[in-house]
């Protein structure tokens, strides 16, 4: 299998950002990622316009955000804008799926900040809804924002954003992903930089809030092809929709330990399987998950912790059926700190 690292969900001069497609490609190929994914709010601009394609040796494709006030909706791999609809979100889901593209439910829950937009948040309340491929479970905005608690806080935010990455995942949306896995729904787990670039002018100096440059070295896609991109455009961006869409891909923090060469597989005598395959129960089946550095690894089972581990090798007898996913955790001075989020192994009865 071939790995490759990429960002998704991120704004350019097309809505509310501050670069412009080409910069922002820059920045990605100075973080070295293989792809990025630009999500301007309510408009294919950038695709209408032919800025999909390679900058030097990223590629840069363009899908779109929907709704504006609440029920953010990431709409991949689309070639027309999908219309707003934020009383009846099903429309915009059922929008995405017409052009067989792939939705994200983004950022769904927010606690917001009284430092920030007086407390803004964009929440996402319809739980009705169906036919959404993913949910967006670390966004790296939404996660500074949120913890913006007070004046010294703030701060020490500003100095260093890299502390709004220790707590993770909202744990009420892991849940909740468990929960649609569980039923046995193809709903895959999503991280993205919801990158701005804004900056805020004071007296002697000035702010950026969502930096390219932080978001772009913090919460990453990683995805698994069983071809290597060929740097052609039609070729590339159809293997990487296609790992996203299955998903053969974990979400991690890339900022204090980069995760590549995270494996999370199922192996018995009659084969292998990796991340978002279903597999029927049988005798002999092993879940084996690799770390590139030393790390605690939970492996939880229909939501709930199975069992752990420590190491970079890790190997998981399993005795019966269930939905299999890896939480892995690295050591930073006394604690251990949120890593790496597999997408799950469905073993059925």
């Amino acid at each position: 299998m071939y790995e490759y690292t990429g960002n998704i969900h991120m704004h350019s001069t097309f809505s509310d950002g501050a670069l412009t497609i080409p910069e922002i490609a820059a920045l990605g190929n100075k973080q070295g990622l293989n792809f990025l994914i630009v999500t301007d709010h309510q408009t294919l601009a950038g695709l209408d316009q032919g800025m999909e394609g390679y900058y030097d040796k990223t590629l840069v494709l363009i899908g779109m955000e929907v709704n504006e006030h609440s029920h953010h909706y990431l709409a991949l791999n689309v070639r027309t804008v999908v219309p707003d609809n934020e009383s009846n979100p099903q429309q915009v889901i059922n929008g995405v799926n017409q052009q067989q593209g792939i939705g994200i439910i983004a950022h769904p829950f927010e606690k917001g900040s009284k430092f920030y937009h007086n407390g803004l948040t964009f929440l996402w309340t319809d739980w009705s809804v169906q036919g959404f491929q993913g949910i967006e479970i670390w966004n790296h905005l939404s996660r500074w924002r949120d913890e913006l608690t007070g004046i010294f806080r703030g701060l020490l935010l500003i100095l260093k954003p890299s502390l709004a990455l220790h707590k993770g995942p909202y744990r009420e949306t892991l849940r909740l992903l468990d929960g649609y896995q569980v039923q046995g729904k193809q709903v895959f787990a999503y991280g993205g930089s919801d990158a701005h670039g804004i900056r805020f002018k004071l007296p002697l100096t000035s702010i950026e809030i969502g930096s390219y440059e932080q978001g772009f070295r913090s919460i990453n896609m990683h995805i698994l092809t069983d071809q290597p991109l060929q740097n052609n455009l039609e070729h590339d961006r159809q293997l990487i929709y296609q790992a996203l869409a299955q998903g053969n891909s974990w979400v991690a923090c890339d900022y204090y330990r980069n995760s590549r060469g995270f494996r999370f597989e199922a192996q018995s005598p009659r084969g292998k399987w990796g991340m978002g395959s279903t597999i029927s129960w049988h005798r002999g089946i092993d879940l084996l998950v690799k770390t590139p550095y030393p790390a605690r690894v939970l492996m939880l089972r229909n939501g709930e912790l199975w069992a752990k581990s420590q190491g970079t090798k890790h190997r998981f007898p399993v005795n019966r059926p269930g939905v299999y996913r890896v939480e892995a955790e690295y050591r930073r001075g006394w604690s251990w700190q949120p890593w790496i989020f597999s997408n799950p192994i469905w073993i059925s009865e």
